[in-house]
């Protein structure tokens, strides 16, 4: 296993380089999409922010419950310890600081239980899911590398794209929660362990593990793009 500090987001492994190759597109898409660039200017509409939250709590519940899943698929101790620590790191920081907020917009945790996911939140989780039910350990790292490399890649990225307004920005605590090299060492950790488990897989399965890769990069953008539009359903009205 190569060591973690040798990854860092502009060198990245002969694998890695692949997926984020083949995500390119989307991948830039999403950081120039009006959600992104409204939170890193400040300028982002509460409610909008509000809908994303309430869809992103509910997302943390599946992604945790896809890396306790992950846990039955090894006998590694040090694979086990990392799938704690991702669950530890959203029940202790990540939902602490949704709750914050959420508060803020009057949000209460009453309420939020009741919440419903979207249709694309809920697409994205249940592509996560079924992975983790019916794949192996490789497939899952993968299925959840995207949500974890492209908020550390975005996280950063606003915060030195907008520096010069980011200490008024009243998105700067999200921002910094992403930005931090802390969160970016998870990914660190997931593609340093993927890279030594793909190179041990056939090519049509490392070309499996790219389209699983750049799925869950697209499910990305749509997560932040319909909570920008306020959808629930997959069209304007069919949500009842």
């Amino acid at each position: 296993m190569a060591p973690y500090d040798a990854t860092s987001i502009d060198r990245l492994p002969a694998f890695a380089r692949r997926m984020r190759l083949a995500a390119e597109p989307v991948w830039q898409e999403g950081y120039d999409q009006p959600f992104l660039r409204e939170l890193g200017a400040g300028t982002l509409d509460r409610e909008r922010f509000a809908f994303y939250l309430t869809q992103d709590e509910l997302y943390l519940d599946d992604y945790a419950r896809v890396h306790a899943l992950a846990m039955t698929k090894t006998d590694d101790p040090e694979v086990m310890r990392f799938m704690v620590n991702v669950q530890a790191a959203i029940f202790n920081v990540e939902k602490d600081l949704h709750q914050e907020y959420l508060a803020g917009f009057g949000i209460l945790p009453d309420t939020l239980a009741h919440a419903r996911q979207s249709a694309f939140a809920r697409a994205y989780t249940s592509n996560m899911l079924a992975i983790a039910y019916g794949g192996d350990l490789l497939d899952i790292l993968v299925a959840v590398l995207p949500c974890a490399w492209v908020y550390a890649d975005y996280g950063q990225r606003l915060a030195r794209d907008f520096a010069d307004t980011m200490p008024d920005n009243p998105y700067r605590e999200w921002i910094d929660t992403y930005r931090d090299d802390g969160f970016w060492q998870s990914s660190v950790w997931l593609i340093d362990h993927i890279e030594t488990m793909a190179a041990q897989a056939d090519e049509r399965k490392r070309q499996d593990l790219v389209e699983l890769f750049v799925r869950g990069v697209q499910n990305e953008y749509m997560f932040w793009a319909s909570a920008y539009d306020l959808q629930m359903g997959w069209r304007p009205g069919w949500d009842a």
